[in-house]
């Protein structure tokens, strides 16, 4: 073995050491000194988890060829839910293909406060599901020699102004007192305002925390292949919004859910006609935005390489779609046939 090679296995052994194994072994100690870490060598550590624990996608192309079973043993899977991206009705999709007591939904500032509830009955859950970033403590709890992790992503433009919407129409939401009142030119600019700038890339590199983006000694061009090399290489699969159909056939072939039947969740009730906008407000968030686009590019033609790589074509797609349409139409019916229920079990009472 070449001295690189014991360098790269010291490594391992000594991040495998580092990472807390149970919820007895938290103390306060390790936890202030986790959150001391400077944010970029938390980005490292972590990335030294996924690389050490995570499914490639050439392991994907091998699970999909075992029609495998929706079962964790021996993984984790983290959905890493960058908002409105879909993300919510993917939340939805994964709870139902695993046990509901191996599956949590928690987002990182929760999780911070919280630490010890990432556990059960001292092991880790098994699925995670939240607004994550890549320095987050989440890795560092994972206790199951493998991890097969995803993401979706969205069309820049239409995530940001789906992000607006989503927040004039959500009065719990922290940002709805800023954003409520806001045209879409200021919000797109308004400096307390996160996730309209590049905030896909910059949360899978872990560089919104603190404004990280800010101070990172990195080229643009630097951050753009570090953003593609991080999603290709360090997400088992991923899916773009627009593709959302193609990508559950994808996880049903390569994660085993057996149920992919859906309808949507968590969509904004107010919602900005593109063909509105000015020119000018959709070119600000573009320049705002040009990391992202050169990520959804790059994620583009390889989602589509990726897609065919599993025998898929659009017949597929199409076949999946009739038939959730079905899905669709029976789950409205039972719904509105509860409601009647209820309606005349409240009128005869």
């Amino acid at each position: 073995m070449s001295a690189f090679a014991k360098a790269q296995v010291g490594l391992k052994k000594l991040h495998r050491s580092l990472r807390l194994k149970s919820q007895f072994q938290l103390d306060k100690k390790m936890l202030t000194d986790w959150y001391a870490l400077p944010v970029a060598e938390r980005n490292q550590q972590n990335n030294a988890v996924i690389d050490e624990l995570g499914l490639p996608w050439r392991a994907m192309v091998r699970r999909s060829r075992k029609q495998p079973l929706p079962g964790l043993a021996g993984f984790h899977v983290i959905f890493f839910h960058i908002p409105k991206t879909g993300g919510t009705t993917l939340d939805y999709l994964v709870a139902k293909n695993y046990r509901i007591d191996y599956v949590q939904q928690v987002n990182a500032p929760a999780l911070d406060r919280h630490v010890a509830g990432a556990f059960k009955n001292d092991r880790a859950y098994r699925a995670y599901l939240g607004h994550f970033e890549l320095n987050d403590i989440i890795y560092q709890l994972l206790d199951r020699p493998k991890l097969a992790q995803f993401t979706m992503l969205r069309e820049p433009v239409s995530r940001v102004i789906s992000y607006y919407d989503y927040l004039r129409s959500s009065p719990n939401h922290p940002k709805y007192g800023i954003a409520k009142d806001l045209s879409l030119e200021e919000f797109v600019s308004h400096p307390d305002i996160d996730e309209v700038e590049n905030g896909q890339a910059y949360r899978l590199l872990g560089l919104i925390r603190h404004g990280q983006y800010t101070t990172d000694p990195r080229t643009e061009q630097e951050l753009i292949e570090a953003v593609k090399n991080q999603l290709a290489d360090r997400f088992s699969l991923f899916g773009l919004t627009e593709r959302f159909d193609d990508f559950l056939i994808m996880a049903q072939r390569t994660l085993g859910w057996k149920d992919i039947f859906y309808k949507r969740l968590n969509e904004s009730r107010v919602k900005t006609d593109k063909s509105t906008i000015p020119a000018s407000t959709i070119e600000r968030i573009k320049e705002r935005n040009r990391l992202d686009l050169a990520l959804y590019e790059f994620a583009q033609k390889l989602f589509a390489k990726r897609f065919a790589q599993l025998g898929l074509s659009e017949q597929d797609t199409q076949r999946f779609r009739m038939a959730n349409a079905e899905y669709v139409t029976l789950l409205d019916w039972h719904q509105q046939s509860m409601a009647g229920e209820v309606t005349g079990h409240e009128s005869t009472g």
